[in-house]
């Protein structure tokens, strides 16, 4: 955890604001029904968005759940294959798929540890590579978008939260990291829930993978925070300490200094 030193950006104040400018925008419309049927609907629809919208993540953590069990399961059945000698150690059968593990229960004669070097040497390629590539062929060719050119201290990527707004640079790869303090931009691969915190300090945020839907992209619209995504290698280009200016209504960010 790191100390936020504005008093008057706390957690809890930044939520009561929040629960003030809803009441504010739900008055505001009320006021602007007739009386009758709409107003009876319009009361009924917020009630049930105000009930159930905080369970819009609760899938993810089913799905996470959902994981952990195949994950114990997949280590119990290593466990089988270690006893037995037929992989060296119980983490081998993760560079296993799933057909292959389900070929070797049926078939005791099957080379285990062949697959699991066949496979490793696969993926191995991939692991010196800071950015992980977001296709791969069965060949293992790796496609590439072509790059529209910008002016070398500008940056495009994808508008998803509006306004403008300036700042030094935070570069994080890990939400635990180094402190975002208030006015930093926040700059990030990718993020989930565990990096939502960070949003509270940061003027802006710019994200180098996924699109509109994606975690980053709704915690700024949420937050009311100018955030551009999909910026192509920004992980690399872009150093603590830079000053940028970013337009959450465009998707272009310019590098001051």
């Amino acid at each position: 955890m790191h100390s936020n030193s504005d008093t008057g950006n706390t957690p809890k104040k930044i939520v009561a604001r929040g629960v003030e400018k809803r009441e504010q925008t739900y008055r505001f419309f009320l006021n602007k029904l007739k009386p009758g049927k709409q107003v009876k609907l319009y009361k009924k629809r917020f009630k049930v968005l105000e009930t159930f919208v905080t369970y819009r993540e609760i899938h993810k953590y089913y799905m996470v759940m959902g994981f952990d069990l195949i994950r114990r399961k997949a280590l119990e059945t290593a466990g089988d294959f270690v006893k037995i000698h037929r992989l060296d150690k119980k983490e081998d059968i993760f560079n296993l798929r799933i057909e292959e593990v389900s070929l070797a229960l049926e078939d005791p004669d099957l080379d285990l540890r062949a697959l699991v070097e066949k496979n490793r040497s696969f993926y191995g390629q991939f692991k010196t590579k800071r950015q992980l590539p977001s296709l791969i062929d069965s060949r293992g060719f790796i496609p590439a978008p072509v790059l529209e050119k910008t002016n070398e201290n500008e940056l495009l990527g994808t508008p998803v939260s509006p306004g403008v707004v300036s700042g030094p640079v935070k570069v994080l790869s890990r939400p635990d990291e180094k402190a975002v303090l208030p006015g930093d931009i926040l700059v990030a691969e990718a993020t989930d829930p565990g990096w939502t915190t960070l949003f509270l300090n940061a003027a802006g945020v710019l994200i180098q993978n996924g699109g509109v839907l994606q975690h980053g992209a709704s915690v700024a619209r949420e937050s009311c925070k100018p955030c551009v995504v999909g910026i192509e290698n920004v992980m690399e280009i872009l150093h603590d300490g830079q000053l940028v200016e970013l337009d959450g209504s465009s998707g272009m960010v310019k590098i001051l200094k």
